[in-house]
């Protein structure tokens, strides 16, 4: 009960949904552009990149840039940011897959 008292007044579910369309806008923004991004798709602080090729060193690349990501399905990063995620955090985040896709797709 007292970890469902602490979501509650700590207003979680709110901040992961405002932080959620943030960080999806901006991916969004940095990456519809590249070929070889299928779709980039999100729902509260959990994202998916789907790319158009198979793309699971990015999960080593990611951890040189000190970010913990997941490949599933051979061609889809999965983002799953902690709840207590600070805005700095977020955009931290956004810009560093952000540098990653482009330069896994381009180079």
């Amino acid at each position: 009960m007292t970890v469902i008292d602490l979501l509650e007044k700590g207003q979680f579910a709110e901040r992961a949904d405002h932080l959620g369309k943030m960080m999806l806008e901006r991916l969004r923004q940095e990456l519809k552009i590249i070929p070889g991004v299928v779709s980039i798709r999100g729902k509260g602080l959990m994202f998916g990149i789907e790319l158009n090729r198979e793309c699971s060193e990015l999960v080593k690349l990611a951890l040189a840039e000190r970010l913990l990501i997941n490949v599933t399905a051979g061609n889809v990063i999965r983002l799953l940011p902690p709840l207590i995620i600070t805005d700095d955090e977020a955009e931290q985040i956004t810009a560093i897959v952000c540098k990653l896709v482009r330069q896994f797709l381009q180079g």
